[in-house]
């Protein structure tokens, strides 16, 4: 995942941006190639923002002044960023930087030593985050381990939660923010950290003495859990969209939305407050919605279940194949097609953007495709992959034969191989390209499309739309859409239960302590009501007793997927 906060130019042999690997429903846990993804193995997998503010505070580190620097560094940060929004307004719907002076005439500090940096859409309170971060972890305290790419990526994430959800000081922030912070799993800073003399303003030490006395005081067992009051809330101070990539960040890569009644808890408390949802999936099964019900099977029950109003149910949307396919939630808690043209229609809606769906050609659709589908069965016959290769409607994958494996390398060149023929063709439509860790997928259109058409057909800014996934790298398909709006890094579906958590704090949600652990088969009693069985036995369109097939996304009886892959 590349740096969800800022936007970056693309390099050359990364000038498109890149796509979700299909997805499967047999893995409940996280597989080796979504692990592969994740890891910053090669260089191009790298994100310069963060390794650059690691960089620096590394200095501190070694000097063993980070506790008196630390936020000092941070706000530092702040102040480039402001300077650099200052200089740069938003991008102009192709992530291209408008600038309002004239081309060339300044370049912000920012973009001196971070010449990949783009568009910020919002300011970031980033050593208010800082301090909320430290008075959890005690990142400062450390004398041996240094501050590390994943705590800056929380840092950012969690100064982007606080930029979307104003109107906190940063006291009031870090009593939110105080428990279960962006962890996932056991919190090895629970213990007390021994207190010792920093050089540090007066100021900077009471600000801490006062955020650890607010976690101290909040903090909670591993069998307590927040749940959020089961009302509206008139004064929601949060985004308006929230977009969420689909595999390794609201379930398991390859698995389905079935078993994570907390993060299904906090979906419902976005939609009860009037917060568009949109699942912005790589996942394309065009209008066919029972295959995408299969995914969601859980949560849709869990709606269900909850009895949601049928106002709320109309907020929550699917799109799939990056942007090609939208669906909508409806009160009969089943997804239905929306319509694309004439009146409420979302390809209407959006048609003045020149990367819309609705102005793409079938002809330019067909030779991004035939391309794309050709480079992959030269590479199958010149690497002797033992592989097979699927033509969708707007797709095309490289995807293993029964039992086999590709290797990375052989995925990397055959995407690779790819780029430059797409390139040198001069593609007229946007594109994503990707290595899915054990296929690799061309599809027609990104997510900078899909979150851009939602804006336009919603109505929604760009500094109100918020976008969550685990693939940001330049090899991810997430990347494309830092294009679009403020986004969130995450790795796996249990920080995004905990993001959400947060982000509903700060939105001015309220919530109580519940003080029993919850049964896997049951969400959190709201208010005195019965529990939900979460996980219901069927679907209306009784799927239950089907696999999908990982990559044609065909339904088939569980006794027979072994015969059909």
């Amino acid at each position: 995942s590349s740096c969800c906060w800022f936007n970056q130019h693309r390099t050359a042999n990364y000038n498109y941006n890149t796509n979700a690997t299909t997805s499967t429903t047999t893995t409940a846990t996280m597989s080796f190639s979504s692990r592969r993804r994740n890891y910053m193995l090669t260089p191009h997998r790298r994100d310069n923002l963060i390794e650059w503010m690691k960089s620096m505070l590394t200095h501190s580190f070694v000097l063993d002044a980070l506790g008196s620097t630390g936020a000092d560094t941070f706000e530092h940060f702040e102040q480039l960023i402001d300077e650099h929004r200052e200089i740069y307004l938003p991008t102009d719907g192709n992530g291209n930087l408008v600038s309002p002076r004239e081309a060339g005439a300044k370049v912000s500090r920012l973009q001196l030593l971070v010449p990949t940096v783009k568009t910020f859409f919002t300011r970031l309170p980033l050593r208010s985050a800082f301090l909320a971060y430290d008075a959890k972890y005690a990142v400062t305290k450390r004398r041996h381990v240094c501050i590390s790419f994943n705590e800056i990526r929380h840092i950012l994430n969690l100064s982007q939660i606080m930029a979307m959800c104003p109107g906190l000081t940063t006291e009031e922030a870090v009593t939110a923010v105080a428990g279960k912070l962006m962890e996932v799993g056991p919190d090895s800073s629970e213990d007390d950290v021994e207190e010792e003399e920093e050089e540090e303003t007066e100021e900077d030490a009471r600000a801490r003495r006062e955020s650890r006395r607010t976690e101290r005081s909040l903090s909670i067992d591993s069998t307590s859990f927040f749940t959020m009051l089961d009302k509206e809330n008139n004064e929601f101070r949060g985004p308006k969209l929230i977009t969420f990539d689909g595999d390794q960040t609201l379930y398991s890569d390859g698995a389905n939305f079935d078993s994570n009644q907390e993060l299904a808890n906090y979906l419902y408390f976005l939609l009860k407050n009037k917060v568009f949802v949109c699942i912005v999936t790589a996942a394309g099964y065009e209008y066919q919605s029972e295959k995408y019900e299969h995914r969601l099977s859980g949560l849709l029950n869990f709606l269900e279940m909850k009895k949601l109003p049928a106002e709320n149910c109309a907020r929550f949307y699917i799109f799939g194949g990056e942007c090609n396919y939208l669906l909508k939630l409806g009160s009969d808690y089943r997804l239905h097609p929306v319509k694309e043209f004439g009146p409420g229609g979302w390809m209407t809606a959006s048609k003045h953007m020149a990367d819309s769906p609705g102005n793409w050609s079938d002809s330019d659709i067909n030779f991004l495709l035939d391309t794309s589908e050709a480079i992959f069965n030269e590479s199958v016959e010149e690497q002797k992959l033992r592989a097979r290769v699927i033509r969708k409607k707007r797709s095309v994958g490289l995807v293993p034969s029964r039992n086999e494996i590709i290797s990375r390398e052989a995925l990397d060149e055959t995407v690779l191989r790819v780029h430059d023929a797409l390139q040198d063709a001069e593609t007229p439509i946007p594109f994503c390209a990707f290595n899915g860790g054990s296929d690799a997928w061309v599809d027609a259109g990104n997510k900078r499309v899909g979150v851009q058409v939602l804006q336009a057909y919603l109505g929604i800014g760009s500094d109100e739309t918020l976008h969550i996934g685990d693939q940001f790298l330049n090899t991810g398909n997430d990347y494309a859409a830092r294009d679009s709006c403020p986004c969130l890094w995450i790795t796996k579906p249990e920080e995004t239960t905990y993001i959400l958590k947060i982000l509903l704090r700060l939105a001015g949600v309220e919530h109580v302590l519940e003080q029993r652990p919850l049964s896997i088969n049951e969400a959190a009693p709201l208010n005195g009501t019965a529990p939900v069985n979460f996980n219901v036995a069927a679907r209306k369109n009784n799927t239950a007793a089907l696999t999908m097939d990982v990559y044609t996304g065909e339904l088939i009886k569980n006794l027979e997927i072994s015969a059909k892959k």
